[in-house]
């Protein structure tokens, strides 16, 4: 994005103020004061209940109307939890090799594919989404906010004689920018300097202080905040990982598990009631629920996960094995023998 880019967007989140404009013709999109927001969201509840009353489906029935009707599976609905996993550990990975410029741009590549493959598929799930009761809802909403909270270019009401309401609700929607955008301006100027200088004073940060927050502004708030408290961090990656967005959220969910191992691990100590358990290179943990079963499983680091995939693979292919036969207890072995020898060979 380029300064004047950014300059303007800036200006546009700080008025609070979204212009919409046709090929002749601007009209002004102002942010609702708290009773006309307490009136749209009555209106949007309204809305619902009244679809739901004439037999609308809601967005849970719709998505097996779907399934049931071929045009969404359970196939597709795994695939895209498939494809968010898919997702997270590339981002990891990009991180971890983000001093190596071709595995990085490799890696950057892939995701951008996944991310392109996920949304793909989001919108054909979504695509009768309009026609729920949570659609009905959400643009009866719009619709009431578009029309009390539109001024022409002189200040006075609009009367939508060159632009419908739906057009100016839709194109209000789709103005809103993108994370990547908002991530951007949060770390660069004018906005940091701006945001260092009012910080959280809000009426002077924005104009309209007599009304809701638009959904940038409320972005731009969490995004600038994130910013400083990773600055605060004391684990604060370089400059340049806090600039690139992929490599920042491989940052982002390494210390999310890590915190939440030592959380884990901290929490399940407790069960081991001596120091030659909790130093012994394996501990059987009993697991009497589905919860407790993936708290043991967080437990094991990455290669402990590794070396459970392929003994459960290698119980499963022969029906029973001995302990010798697996193939991290073969590498221990080895290295023993290797101990053993080095050690004879000094004597």
């Amino acid at each position: 994005m380029k300064q004047h880019e950014r300059e303007f967007f800036v200006a546009r989140i700080r008025s609070g103020i979204t212009p919409i404009s046709n090929t002749s013709h601007t009209v002004y999109v102002h942010t609702p004061n708290m009773l006309q927001n307490l009136e749209a969201n009555r209106l949007a509840i309204k809305a619902y209940e009244e679809a739901e009353d004439e037999g609308l489906m809601c967005e849970e029935e719709m998505n097996e109307w779907m399934i049931d009707h071929g045009l969404w599976s359970e196939e597709e609905e795994e695939a895209m939890k498939g494809i968010e996993e898919d997702i997270k550990t590339l981002r990891k990975e990009i991180y971890i090799n983000r001093d190596n410029d071709r595995m990085r741009e490799t890696i950057r590549r892939y995701i951008r594919a996944a991310e392109k493959g996920y949304a793909k598929m989001a919108s054909k799930k979504a695509e009768y989404s309009q026609n729920t009761c949570e659609g009905i809802a959400i643009s009866a909403k719009y619709k009431f906010i578009i029309e009390k909270c539109c001024t022409d270019e002189h200040g006075n009401p609009y009367d939508f004689s060159d632009m419908s309401v739906d057009f100016v609700s839709l194109e209000y929607q789709s103005s809103t920018l993108s994370e990547r955008q908002l991530r951007e301006i949060a770390r660069e100027e004018p906005w940091r300097s701006t945001w260092s200088v009012y910080g959280k004073a809000e009426n002077l940060l924005f104009n309209n202080k007599d009304r809701e927050l638009t959904q940038d502004q409320k972005s731009i708030l969490v995004w600038s905040t994130m910013y400083d408290n990773i600055q605060e961090h004391l684990e604060c990656p370089s400059e340049e990982v806090i600039k690139d967005d992929d490599v920042l959220d491989g940052w982002f969910i390494i210390q999310k598990e890590k915190r939440e191992q030592e959380k884990l691990e901290a929490e399940m100590s407790g069960e081991l009631t001596n120091d030659k358990i909790r130093n012994s290179h394996e501990v059987y943990m009993i697991a009497d629920n589905d919860k407790r079963k993936q708290k043991i499983e967080k437990m094991n680091n990455s290669t402990a996960a590794m070396f459970k995939k392929q003994r459960e693979a290698l119980v499963e292919s022969r029906g029973t094995a001995q302990q010798n036969e697996f193939f991290d207890e073969k590498i221990g072995i080895r290295a023993q023998q290797g101990q053993m020898f080095k050690n004879k060979f000094r004597k």
